[in-house]
This record gives structure tokens, sequence and C-alpha cells, in this order.
């Protein structure tokens, strides 16, 4: 009979234990019977299931014996010494959740059922230990403390958790039959008086409860809780079950909630069992799918689908996932085989792009890798870099064609503008049409930049005719038709000038890039890939959108992107209907719980989101339900007399920071380059060796890394301060100046969702410093 081994997750093993642990699960996964185990039940234990093993002379393992006519489990629920270990065992207990079929762990605390009193005793026991943890905090944070600078009042909110629950309805009864949540665990958070004791006192609760509760508090509804854990409920008494519980109790365990617990191993070995224990890592963490998780990573869709949510809160790790899923879901994990598909794994930047497949050699260090864009395989890389890829291996009659049903002219080759040279091209172009009349808002480059973008190249459009007529939703300043007309004279001469010199701005690259991989397909050649795949889709232009609807046929499982619209800190918004993308019902999924900040990080950086946020199906993306899994100091803001004064603080903080923690990996994160090459002059006056970059992998291996706010996205740092938030610098006035009042409220929403991914990068500890009047984007207390 096959032995399987399930291993809770709260097991945590020193050094001197895991051997011996995976030893004894190797031995009881080949014979429990074998008399140096020892397995053993407890008499007078709350579950006839429970045994305990020798590990050692010193230390017994608590588990569960599950058995089925063919099958045979042992749940692993910790080693502990001799005399403990006999102790746990006679208070714990595996049930089955009667309103959900979710197997639970359950260990008994108290002498007698909770009853008023007993809930009020944990209720208050939380609170202290709450109350506790915040004196230890606040000692903790004399290392965010400078000896120079004012510190500036920030907002702080913490609502009564049974305040959240009673204004949306809910009662103990209804979440136990809508959810299967224990009435005490309810009964228990809504006598809470502050969210920062809700870990603590359901500590003793299964995970997927804790997880539920806390996304019910910060405002998720039931439906959105149901689907984040792959709940399904029925009524205990609606009908038979004629299965031995022993049957239930396995069954249970295979759901997404129990997953959450439990690591489940059918198929034990030392390599398994290793990737259990040892793995409490880094690499671990970039790479755990939460249980809600994993059915948009196996899910079959009959198109495409997406996946959106805030910083932190898994997208990447799920499209990694769902990558190495449809790669080696046919055959070998590792290794080409005849018929493995064709993949791109995508993201907007080269160093996201190099993150992306650090996360994947972690994940599946043996994944079958394609030579080239479009062999069969995955192929792994920046957007612009696939896009310029396809169009330097085309034949240049290909390129012709295809560059003049975008620019109206035909360019035999095409490469990318460098530098300042796009800015050039557009002022040639307003001297070339000579539109003196033109009012001011609208002879200007970035307006005129983003028209061609949004409007012209989303919509294939190379005549006055078509230009004239097309609508054009989402852009901020209108046009009358004569407006219209002069513009597009100006339009027209870039275009024209462009496919001379065969100079092109990446969304035009992508767009020739497109119309030639529509045209092979017209001609009855084949797509590029199978599968696509995007992370941070938020940031794709609409030249991108046509030729990654040009890289795959429309199919199953065709395109999965995943986004944060409050992220967006490049480009324009556009509805993805419009190219071909529909992910709308139950192809779009919605993750709520961060990973990575802290619940006081978490709680400041969304502080800086106001205002309207769309996201690619042109619906209201709110932050409701948005929430923490970790806590940690409160983030501070510093204002300094002199900008000398808050480099010294920078090296002040530095230093504090690796004193008390010598692991720690700090990001210095600044809106401007010049700002970032004056701090990292500073800090070598200090003795700090800090390192600019922009690229993720690198960062993650150095004690110090500096870089702009734009280059820290897909980074994470334990500590990050935030240089130069004065107004004088925040927003920056040369990129508002000149711009119409549309075009203006989306560049300083864009450099909104700049400051909340550069707050978003932070685990533990956010600073945040200026010399001059803090920023108007910044919240600070009223």
């Amino acid at each position: 009979m096959a032995i399987a081994i399930g291993i809770h997750e709260s097991l945590d093993l020193d050094g001197s234990l895991r051997k011996p642990t995976m030893d004894f699960l190797l031995k009881l996964a080949d014979d429990p019977t074998a008399p140096g185990l020892h397995i053993e039940p407890i008499a007078n234990s709350a579950d006839p299931r429970v045994r305990t093993g020798r590990v050692n002379l010193q230390y017994r393992a608590v588990l569960f014996e599950i058995t089925e006519p063919n099958s045979r489990s042992f749940m692993l629920v910790g080693v502990y010494p001799h005399d403990e270990g006999i102790e746990k065992a006679k208070k714990v207990t595996l049930r089955v959740n009667p309103f959900n079929g979710v197997t639970e762990l359950i260990e008994k605390t108290s002498p007698v059922e909770p009853g008023k009193a007993e809930i009020e005793s944990r209720r208050k026991a939380a609170e202290a230990a709450a109350a506790a943890e915040a004196a230890a905090r606040k000692q903790a944070e004399k290392t965010e403390v400078v000896s120079k600078g004012t510190e500036v009042a920030l907002p702080v909110n913490q609502p009564s958790p049974g305040e959240q629950l009673t204004q949306a309805g809910h009662t103990p009864e209804l979440l136990e039959a809508k959810l299967g949540i224990d009435p005490d665990a309810t009964r228990l958070v809504l006598n809470l008086e502050s969210e920062s004791a809700l870990d603590t006192a359901l500590a003793a609760s299964p995970l997927w409860e804790r997880d539920a509760l806390s996304g019910l508090v910060a405002g998720l509804s039931i439906e959105e809780v149901r689907q984040s854990l792959d709940i399904t409920t029925r009524d205990p008494g609606a009908e038979s079950d004629d299965r031995s519980e022993d049957e239930r109790l396995h069954e249970g365990l295979q759901t997404p909630a129990a997953s959450m617990e439990w690591a489940y191993l059918e198929d034990v070995n030392t390599d398994s069992l290793r990737q259990v224990i040892d793995s409490r890592d880094f690499d671990r963490w970039r790479t755990y799918i939460h249980p809600g998780q994993k059915s948009m990573v196996k899910r079959e869709f009959t198109g495409s689908a997406r996946i959106f949510g805030g910083a932190g809160t898994g997208k990447t790790v799920v499209v990694v996932h769902r990558a190495n899923h449809l790669l080696t879901r046919g055959g070998s994990l590792k290794g080409l085989q005849d018929d493995s598909p064709r993949v791109l794994l995508t993201t907007f930047t080269r160093g996201l792009a190099d993150s992306l497949k650090s996360q994947m050699n972690v994940l599946n260090p043996t994944f079958p890798e394609a030579s080239h864009p479009g062999d069969q395989g995955l192929w792994i890389g920046g957007i612009d870099s696939v896009a310029y890829q396809v169009l330097a291996k085309a034949p240049m009659a290909e390129v012709g064609r295809a560059s003049e049903l975008v620019l109206g002219r035909a360019a035999r080759r095409v490469k990318a503008y460098t530098g300042d040279e796009e800015r050039t091209y557009w002022l040639d172009a307003l001297m070339v049409a000579d539109q003196s009349d033109l009012p001011g808002e609208l002879a200007n480059t970035e307006f005129l930049k983003q028209e061609f973008e949004s409007v012209v190249l989303a919509n294939q459009i190379t005549s006055e005719k078509d230009y004239l007529r097309i609508a054009r939703p989402g852009r901020g300043t209108a046009l009358s038709r004569a407006n219209r007309k002069k513009v597009w004279v100006i339009i027209s001469a870039y275009m024209n000038a462009s496919a001379r010199d065969g100079k092109l701005a990446w969304p035009a690259l992508s767009a020739v890039a497109a119309t030639l991989l529509d045209n092979r397909a017209a001609d009855g050649g084949s797509r590029l890939f199978d599968h696509v795949l995007i992370d941070e889709a938020q940031d794709f232009h609409a030249g991108h959108w046509r030729f990654l609807r040009a890289c795959v046929d429309k199919s199953a499982n065709d395109i999965f992107l995943a986004e944060d619209s409050h992220q967006r800190i490049y480009g324009q918004h556009h509805v993805l209907s419009h190219f071909g993308i529909s992910t709308r019902g139950r192809a779009s999924t919605r993750l709520t719980l961060n990973y990575r900040t802290t619940r006081q990080n978490l709680d400041y950086a969304l502080g800086m989101l106001t205002g309207e946020w769309v996201d690619s199906e042109g619906e209201d993306d709110t932050m409701l339900g948005y929430r923490s899994a970790r806590s940690g100091p409160l983030p501070r803001l510093y204002r300094f007399g002199s900008e000398a004064d808050e480099f010294d603080a920078a090296a002040e903080l530095i230093g504090n920071w690796q004193e008390e923690n010598p692991e720690a990996r700090i990001g210095i994160l600044a809106r401007s380059r010049p700002l970032i090459n004056r701090v990292v002059n500073a800090l070598a006056d200090h003795g700090i060796s800090a390192v600019k970059t922009k690229n993720a992998e690198l960062a993650a291996h150095e004690t110090v890394s500096v870089m702009t706010m734009h280059g820290a996205k897909g980074m994470e740092f334990t500590h990050v301060i935030m240089l130069g938030m004065g107004r004088d610098l925040l927003p920056q006035q040369h990129q508002l100046r000149g711009l119409g009042e549309g075009e203006r409220k989306d560049a300083l929403q864009r450099e909104r969702a700049l400051l909340y991914v550069a707050a978003s990068r932070a685990r533990d500890a956010l600073v945040l410093t200026t010399h001059t009047e803090p920023t108007e984007l910044l919240p600070v207390a009223g």
C-alpha cells in the first residue's frame, strides 16, 4: 500500500533536527511498521488517529494516521521534546469542516467550550499581546530615528475589526453558513478593538480561516473571499455521506484551503522532503503560490485571462507558475519534446525580464528554453527586444510592406530612436507643418506623442480621412475638426520623416512588427507563439498590444496577463478589448493579500493613490480589500535644513539598520538621476559603498542599492529610503509644462503611481526625506 506524507506549515526545525526528521519520514514512507520508528497511539488523546514516533532518543514526532482502502497517509504536525510531544498529541485533532469540507488541524487549549467568558479572555489576551508588540516595535523604531531633521506627522488609520464586520452585516451565523468560519472566531473578531490584535487573536485558527477573516475585515465580500480560497460550502444536513471519516479527511486535505497548512507528498523521496523542510528562504517566498491562486495557474480558459491586484500580491509568481504549467503539462519537466509548445513570457523592461528568468530557474531549473523567439520552448525577454528581433530577422520586403501599412510610407529597415531623437523628430515635424495658430497645449510634443500612439497607431490610421472620423476615447483634450486637421498635418510629417530615415519610436516599431506578423498569417503562415504571458501589463502601449495580439492565434489559453493599474508609470491607459483581447467575467481574478509590505507601509502607500483608477477592461479599479500579511514599524517622513543634512541622515539610517540586521538589503530611491549621483557620492564620503543599478538580480545581492523610482519597479528591499520628497522635485514641473488639463491630470496620476511603487518596495522599514516642503502628493496628517 502506498504511503503518503503530509507536513504542517508550522514545522520549524533547527539544523540538528532536519536530517533525523528526514530519515524518520523516509523510513515511515517505506515501512510504517519498522520497529525503530515506534509509531504508537496515545491514550486519552482528543483524536484516535494521533500517533507519536521516535525521531531520536530526545525528540518525538506528532502525527496523524489516515487509512483508506487503497492508501495510507501520515500527517506530521511537528517534532517536539519527548514529554512536550506527548502533551501536544493529547490536544490536537483533525476534523472535516462540516460546511466547506476543508480538513482542519484543531488544538484544544481550554478544558471547556469557549463560550462568552472564554472569548472575552482570549480577546483581552490578544489586545494585551498587540499592545506589547506595539511597545516593542516602538522601542525598535529607534533605528529609524535620525539625529538631524524634524519628523513630519503621517496619518494613521486603524479601524476596529468589529466595526468593519458589523457595517458589512457579517454575523457569526452568516459566516459559518457561507464560508464555514467557526462562529466563536467571528465573535472574537467582533469584539476586537484594534486590527493589530487580529493575528494574535486568531493564532489558534486554521490558516484559511485567518485569511478569510482578515479579508472580510479589509472589506472583501463573502463571494470574493470564497473565490480567493476556492471554497465551496454546503448544508451539513442536506445529504447523507456514506464515506468513512478517513476518506473525508483525505479528500479535505486536497482542497486549496487545506493546502495552505499542509504540504502533501504522495511521492516521498529525499528531494521532495528537502524541498519542504529546507526551503524556508527568499527563493521559496519568491515562488510561493497562495492556494487561491492555484486555480488560475492550471485553469483552462477558452481565450485570454488576467490577474490583477496591488503591489506584492503575488501576480508575478502566478504568471511564472502558469508559464511553467503551460510549458510542461504535456510532457517532460525538462528538455524539448516534439510537441513542446512555443511560449513567450514577457514584461516591460529588460531588468524585469531578467528577474522573471531568475524566478523560473528557481521554480524549474531545467525548464526547456527556446533558442530564439518562436522556437519550441519558453522564451523570456522584454517586449521591445522581442519585437525588434522579429524585424531584425525579417526580409527587407516584408519590413517595407508592414511599415507602409503603419506609417503610410515604406521603410527598408527600421531601428529605434536613441537618446532625445524622438523629441527632435517631433520638433522638426512642428516646423515643417507650420501650424503656428494651433493652441500651445496641442503643439506640445508630449500631447502629439500620446495622440500618435493612442489614436493613430492603436487604430492603424494612415490618412487624414480616417483620423477625422475616428473616436478618441480616453484622450484628455478634446479636438475640434479644424484642430484635428492641423494636428494630422504634424503627425503626417512626423510619420513621413520616421519612415524616410527608418527611425521609429518603440510604439511604432512594435506596430510594424505586429503588422508583419499579421501579414504572414494572412499569407497562410503560423503565428509566432502558442501561448503569451505578460507581467506588468499596465505599462504596455498600443503598439505592444497590437504586437502581442499578432503573436498568437485567438484560441484557448492564448494570452494571460498580470496588471495593477495603480502601478502604471509609463504610457497611456488602454482598454484591451480594442485589440481583440477580452478577459471579462471568470477569466479575470483579483488578488488582494500583500505578501511583501507590512500593513503599516501598505496603508501609507495606499494613501498616495487618490483619484480614479481604471483597469484594462475599462472598469474602476479600487483598493478595497487589500491587506498585508505582515506587521512592522510605522513609516516616517523627515524634513531637513539642507540636502547635505538629508544625505547625512541617510548614512546614519544605513549604519543603524546594518547594525541591527547585518543581512539588511537597503534601497535608496529618488525621482531623478542627478539626485542619484549626488547621494552615491555623499554616501561614499561616509564610507558606505552604494551601487547604482536598475537590475533586480544585481540589487538582490547588494547591501545598499541606489536607483530611480522607475528603476525600482519589480524589486524589493528590507529597508527603503525615499529621498528628495519635496514639492520642488515632485512632481517634476518641466514634464507638466504646456500640457492640457487632461494630459496634466494623467501625468500627475503617473507620479502618484510612481510614489506608490517606490513605497511598496519596502518589506520592513520605510523612511521618506526632504529638505524642502513635502510634496503635496504625499499623505500627511492634517
